[in-house]
């Protein structure tokens, strides 16, 4: 690789040449070197200040997921222009890593601003690397623990991936989609979209105050514990919401926890038919309803935590909905994410919603998804996040 004086070094991996914008980014401050297969990659990561990769519309994901894959394991922090045809790629939408998302039709100065926040960052991650290599270098003893560890928090993780729904419910005029991004192996943030009959769908997300294992292991009792449907006679019926976080309440409160006793929640019941929402909520971040006109309404209709008072009830509160309208519910962490500077004075998650009011749920996602890890970048701030959107289109005709 040459290198000039004074420019920093930068891997691309992208098929045919560089966009304009993307020319523009890198033309005075790096030097640039196009690698087009993996091992090429491979072979000048070390070397690298940071790496760029500009997937295709039709890159096949196998590879695209390499090439992250082996970024990851690597002290080389990634920066990935997302092609708008690439909304919902799961290569993507579930990568966690050391990665600045961004669009790939973003301005020159934000694109410059992505590679700056890399090369920042890749002197703490050298050191992160350098440290892991030093404990593990304390004895073999030590170093086994340490696999052992690390393969029972994976297992923990997959587990926890486990209770997650695999396949989002379509019912009627009404989507979903989902970001669930633990600050660590495991999280203590659950949640759960399920059909509950031929029009109903049922949809909460539960934060456990606190981190870890212990959080972790509670959000397992709040997904067996939250009931839905209960069996009267020979049929079932739907539990309204109110009357579920109330049973889920004292359901926690029985255990009498000494560590991650307490959570919030949000659970809500759309009708897809009648266009209509119940929802109840437990010292929960409010879920906010956004018009297509950009109109907003809080839902801020609630009671307190859940895990405090054994006889505490939750009232629920139900609306309608209207073709066009965007729902989205999330944990505080997604609030964290955008509200981290200390001189913040506004509601920057709602700015972000706005911004992106006009594309797809799994597009807004997958975009919103970026913008997080670029505020995380920025602000070293970690927090469990979990979003759910729905979007409520047209009904369709009888």
């Amino acid at each position: 690789m040459s290198v000039v004086t004074g420019k920093r070094r930068l891997l691309w991996i992208g098929p045919g040449g560089m966009t304009p914008n993307v020319r523009s980014a890198v033309a005075d401050a790096w030097d640039v070197t196009a690698c087009p297969t993996l091992e090429a990659m491979a072979r000048r990561l070390d070397a690298a200040d940071a790496v760029l990769v500009t997937p295709s519309a039709n890159a096949d994901p196998r590879h695209l997921s390499a090439v992250l894959d082996r970024i990851d394991r690597s002290g080389v922090v990634g920066v990935v222009l997302l092609p708008p045809e690439r909304a919902g790629d799961p290569a993507l939408t579930r990568r966690r890593g050391q990665f600045i998302f961004a669009d790939a039709d973003a301005s020159a100065a934000e694109l410059a601003a992505r590679l700056d926040a890399a090369a920042a960052l890749q002197p703490a991650i050298h050191n992160l690397h350098a440290d892991v290599a030093a404990v593990r270098g304390f004895g073999s003893g030590v170093a086994h623990d340490l696999a052992e560890v690390d393969e029972e928090m994976r297992l923990a993780a997959r587990l926890q991936r486990d209770f997650l729904p695999k396949n989002l419910p379509h019912v009627g005029p009404v989507r979903f989609a989902t970001m669930f991004r633990p600050a660590s192996w495991v999280s203590g943030d659950i949640f759960d979209i399920s059909r509950l009959d031929e029009t109903r769908v049922g949809f909460y997300i539960a934060d456990v105050v606190g981190h870890g294992m212990p959080a972790a292991l509670l959000t397992m009792f709040i997904k067996k514990s939250l009931q839905t449907k209960r069996i009267v006679e020979h049929d079932y019926e739907i539990v309204p919401p109110g009357e579920a976080l109330s049973q889920l309440n004292a359901d926690i409160c029985e255990q009498h926890l000494t560590s991650c006793q307490f959570c919030t929640a949000v659970y809500g019941i759309v009708d897809t038919t009648a266009l209509t929402l119940r929802y109840a909520r437990g010292g929960h971040p409010a879920p906010i309803l956004l018009g297509p006109d950009g109109q907003v309404r809080r839902l801020d209709h609630g009671g307190s935590l859940l895990g405090i008072l054994p006889q505490e009830a939750y009232a629920a509160e139900q609306l309608a909905l209207r073709p066009g309208e965007r729902l989205v519910a999330f944990s505080d962490g997604a609030e964290d994410a955008f509200n981290s500077p200390p001189d913040s004075d506004g509601p920057a998650l709602l700015a972000e919603l706005q911004a992106l009011r006009h594309v797809g749920c799994e597009e807004m996602i997958l975009r919103l998804t970026a913008r997080i890890d670029e505020h995380r970048a920025v602000n070293g701030r970690d927090d469990d996040i979990t979003v759910i959107v729905m979007d409520v289109g047209d009904v369709p005709p009888a």
